[in-house]
């Protein structure tokens, strides 16, 4: 099936070795399948090809869709600035002589007064998938592609409606949150591998996650999933709990499958670079330093607020340290932190007196 050069728009992250190629699609069957040509691999043994059938819930759809985006762009030698710490690249990763293409993130910027025809600037990337995930190496603006944003291609988008008109036909439950993946560094939390029971019925898989505080009580767990991978490649399930009426702010958890994912989202939220807050300046703090492993309750979805029309506005970001705007979350941060303390301090002394008196709270006695 032929395709001209400008077909060859977007980039797919390869079902088969993780890495990005710039690539085509091609609705074929009817549009009942989904065709990726790879750029330099003309022959169609190499084309990856998606069936409509392949695809049981809207998790794995989303999943799939996760895996195209917009052509990434080189950086020109004048254009070295845009390059800075904590940006995610799609980056070159050399061995023997091939190259692919996998994303990472800028851990550190070192910088070289240079001519504008010759950039001299090195760059350490943390790698996030790929041959050498977690590893920190050397780069140069060479090796280096800002990523591009832009609409989802119309051909998957027409791909997708398909898959989820049928998926309207069969007794597959829609999935709300997704669950699977897409560094600077910060110390390391305190592990804990007990089974911990949610409530409910619980699966069989084991799943790592962290619990968050002091969240918008309006916050979509939709646009927590989107923010962290934007920032970390990696497609976790989010959740954001019920408060009280007189709470000014929620509770949340980050859950994904496997240690190393939490990882490198434990230190992107905890990285002392910068900081996480809602658009009205709300930091997300970290309820303990800690990194659970258990069984997490999928019956945690039906405590869901309806957000079929949440709040577009309320977007996160990341303040960089040093600004003006950093020093007020941080502010606001430290005050939160007092808070918390001072409730901690109550409840060990509330624990203490119950245990010195067990009858002396008893008001109900069946």
């Amino acid at each position: 099936m032929e395709v001209s050069d400008e077909d060859y728009n977007l980039e797919f992250r390869s079902m088969k070795d993780d890495a990005w190629y710039t690539c085509a699609v091609v609705l074929d069957h009817g549009n009942d399948r989904l065709r990726v040509k790879l750029e330099g691999y003309s022959q169609s043994y190499f084309d990856e090809v998606f069936s409509i059938a392949d695809f049981s819930s809207h998790c794995e759809i989303e999943q799939f869709v996760q895996r195209f985006r917009p052509f990434s762009n080189p950086v020109q030698d004048y254009e070295c600035s845009r390059i800075v710490q904590g940006v995610i690249v799609c980056a070159a990763y050399r061995r023997h002589e091939e190259v692919r293409y996998f994303d990472a993130i800028v851990d550190a910027v070192r910088y070289k007064e240079h001519t504008a025809e010759e950039c001299l600037c090195s760059y350490l990337l943390c790698w996030q998938h790929g041959p050498s995930e977690g590893n920190v190496t050397k780069a140069t603006i060479e090796d280096v592609c800002l990523l591009s944003h832009g609409d989802i291609n119309p051909k998957i988008v027409e791909f997708t409606n398909l898959m989820k008109q049928q998926l309207k036909g069969s007794s597959v439950r829609p999935q709300v949150f997704g669950s699977a993946g897409r560094c600077s560094h910060a110390g390391s939390p305190e592990l804990s591998d007990h089974d911990i029971d949610m409530g409910g019925a619980k699966t069989t898989d084991r799943h790592h996650y962290i619990v968050l505080e002091n969240l918008e009580k309006d916050l979509c767990p939709l646009l927590m999933m989107d923010f962290i991978q934007e920032h970390t490649s990696i497609t976790a399930q989010t959740y954001v709990f019920p408060s009280l009426l007189l709470e000014t702010n929620a509770r949340g958890a980050i859950m994904v499958d496997s240690i190393t994912k939490l990882k490198r989202i434990y230190d992107f939220i905890n990285n002392p670079n910068h900081l996480i807050t809602s658009f009205s300046g709300r930091p997300w703090v970290m309820a303990e330093n800690i990194l659970r492993s258990g069984t997490f309750n999928t019956n945690l979805l039906s405590l869901q607020p309806n957000y079929e029309n949440w709040n577009t506005e309320n977007v996160l970001k990341v303040v960089r340290v040093g600004t003006e705007e950093s020093r007020k979350s941080k502010q606001l941060k430290d005050l939160y932190l007092k808070f918390r303390n001072h409730l901690n301090v109550l409840v060990q002394r509330l624990d203490t007196e119950e245990k010195k008196e067990p009858g002396a709270f008893s008001f109900c006695k069946l």
